[in-house]
């Protein structure tokens, strides 16, 4: 997972879909070296082994076409698709991410084109072609097949370590695009791996083995839920459509206050994911870093036998929308574990009833378009405006309310009754299809807060501004974020961003917490479900008094799709941590008006409780973990 969770940006546009469900790679240049031997097997060899293994040739030659449905996911974006593919190459896949549709194909002549919003056209860039080439061999099982007449040549590179699994690689090369390794197990001739691609979960279908999941890079996974052979096609299936070529017009809005007032721009609508019914409880792979592996939200359920399925539904994100059945596993009760994840933990809650509650703080958010009237948070929100967000982008984002509620909800929050700032903003545009980072626009809004603060009575001021995103070097925009950062620390405004540790030369680090234990015990948490791993294998480790460690895993918050919803995610990431610390501040600043970030930060590490793994870890230290109650009685001492 990647440690921005779920990603600031939402996608619900043509580029989710991207170039169908395949995102060209770095050509697993950092995997282990391939090895030559003098039997390497030629490329005719692996096709061969690897198409007896999925079916043979009695199967193959009997097929007509395949056609997959499913579902998938590119961070918080949900997408449904129809993947339509016959012999040799030919494929369509047809997805759509709420009201955004987009098909992309491969036609009987070997064009390749998209018809998204902003109208028709062929790809002809380099690394269009090089991602539907991805597309083609992870999904459409007749390109491996007939490989030779769509014109690849397919190069033996010998085998090599796979994330652990050998792996026997050939090199396939199209004169219009770019090369992409495809890895087979060595043990049993299935493609794993295609680009930066893994495919997995095989099943047998109608004599046809096929996966059922592909995962692209940490941010999509994509799972097929019905596949069926020789449907009748209309003619025409494969045939790009006709239309204007163009590219996608996508229009972006800045909405603010008139003048120097404060006020509410838009209420953006309710969310409506509509996820549908379930035809089966996805399992819970826990060597997988992959967000959202059992994502309920939204969900129906109801049909399903899920009676020895507690593991799997412990890891589960679920909302107030899920449909669940009459009988669920003992032990796992949804509303409980609803209840738990809304306390913010370590002991908040006893700040709040002696009125530690950060009371007349100003807290600034940037973030995705918000639900401003849940009830989480809606009588505190001072000001909610828009900095180059896209037009089309008319529902509010799981990624606003969440991270509002957890740093200021009047349940969920830290600081309860902290007066709210909301800029919601993109920073990056869609070009040709793909997401381009430039955050000269978060950079706006930081300035723009700050131009606001100055109107605000000293005593009601922003204190800290909450972004749950990092920008590095090289980046567009980078230094003018820097420079709206260092602005705010002059003005005394703590931004606490992913970047902190580069922009403030302050660490942190999020913890996770098994879903039924006690927030308010520090003996409940633990490692965070996507560094997990990493911390284990020595890979990224830490010591006390470095990192201040704060609750990351396991958090319910408010929900897009109600002004009274609530959803409950199984893991998390720094997104939910950021948002905790700008809420632990405005506590700080509430029992000591001079509070720096640096003797803010000394207090907490000092206060600190340092946490021991259990059995069979416990030799291993954890690290410093806040201890609020601590910490605000230190700074309240003269």
């Amino acid at each position: 997972m990647h440690p921005h969770f779920p990603s600031r940006r939402t996608l619900t546009t043509t580029a989710t879909l991207g170039l169908a469900l395949a995102v060209a790679s770095p050509l697993l240049e950092a995997q282990t070296p391939a090895t030559p031997a003098p039997d390497t097997p030629t490329a005719a060899q692996v096709i061969e082994r690897h198409l007896a293994a999925v079916g043979g040739s009695t199967v193959l030659n009997s097929t007509t076409c395949l056609v997959m449905k499913g579902t998938g996911r590119e961070r918080e974006a949900e997408i449904q698709f129809t993947l339509t593919a016959a012999p040799p190459g030919r494929c369509l896949l047809a997805g759509e991410v709420g009201a955004i549709r987009v098909r992309t194909g491969c036609d009987a002549d070997g064009v390749f084109w998209r018809q998204d919003p902003g109208g028709v056209r062929e790809l002809t860039a380099a690394e269009s072609r090089a991602d539907v080439v991805e597309m083609l061999f992870s999904l459409n099982p007749f390109a491996l097949a007939h490989w030779h007449e769509l014109g690849f040549t397919l190069e033996p590179a010998g085998r090599r370590d796979l994330e652990g699994r050998p792996v026997f690689t050939l090199t396939a090369r199209h004169p219009q695009g770019a090369a992409v390794p495809l890895c087979f197990d060595d043990a049993s001739g299935l493609l794993v791996a295609v680009g930066d691609s893994r495919l997995s979960d095989y099943r047998e279908v109608a004599g046809w083995k096929l996966p059922h999941r592909l995962r692209s890079g940490g941010a999509l996974e994509i799972t097929f839920t019905d596949v069926r052979r020789n449907e009748p096609l209309a003619p025409g299936t494969f045939a790009k459509p006709s239309g204007p070529t163009a590219e996608p017009a996508h229009r972006y809005e800045t909405r603010l206050s008139p003048d120097t007032t404060l006020t509410i721009v838009r209420r953006p609508a309710v969310a409506n994911f509509n996820f549908g019914p379930l035809r089966e409880l996805p399992r819970f792979q826990p060597d997988s870093t992959q967000p959202f592996q059992v994502d309920l939200r939204s969900r129906d359920v109801s049909t399903l036998d899920l009676r020895d399925r507690a593991a799997d539904l412990r890891q589960a994100d679920f909302d107030d929308q899920t449909r669940w059945p009459a009988v669920l596993p003992a032990g796992f009760e949804p509303g409980k574990l609803m209840d738990l994840g809304r306390n913010p933990g370590l002991r908040v809650r006893q700040l709040h009833r002696r009125g530690i509650t950060g009371k007349g703080i100003g807290i600034g958010i940037i973030d995705q378009p918000l639900l401003v009237d849940h009830v989480e948070y809606r009588d505190r929100v001072r000001l909610y405006e828009e900095i180059h967000i896209l037009a089309a982008e008319a529902q509010a984002a799981m990624h606003g309310a969440a991270v509002t509620s957890i740093a200021a909800g009047q349940s969920v929050g830290v600081a309860p009754e902290a007066e709210l700032y909301f800029i919601a903003e993109m920073h990056g545009e869609i070009k040709a299809g793909r997401f381009e980072w430039d955050f000269k626009p978060l950079a706006q809004s930081i300035e723009r807060l700050l131009d606001l603060n100055r109107q605000l009575p000293p005593a009601r001021r922003i204190r800290v501004i909450s972004i749950s995103v990092g920008w590095s070097p090289g980046q567009a925009g980078c230094t003018e974020a820097d420079a709206a950062v260092e602005r705010a620390t002059r003005e005394g405004v703590f931004v606490i961003s992913t970047a902190l540790e580069r922009t403030h030369r302050l660490a942190f680090h999020g913890l996770g917490r098994l879903p039924e234990a006690d927030p308010d015990d520090f003996n409940s948490y633990g490692l965070g479900s996507w560094w997990a791993k990493s911390f284990l294998d020595g890979q990224r480790r830490f010591a006390p008094g470095v990192r201040l460690l704060v609750p990351m895993d396991a958090r319910s918050t408010a929900s897009p799709t109600g002004v009274q919803d609530y959803v409950h995610y199984a893991g998390g990431g720094w997104s939910w941590s950021v948002p905790y610390l700008a809420g632990l501040y405005a506590l700080a600043c509430q029992v000591k008006e001079d509070i720096t970030p640096q003797r803010f930060w000394a207090a907490a590490l000092q206060t600190g409780r340092t946490v021991k793994l259990a059995p069979p870890h416990d030799s291993l230290e954890l690290g410093t973990l806040a201890d609020p109650v601590a910490l605000i009685e230190a700074l309240e001492k003269p």
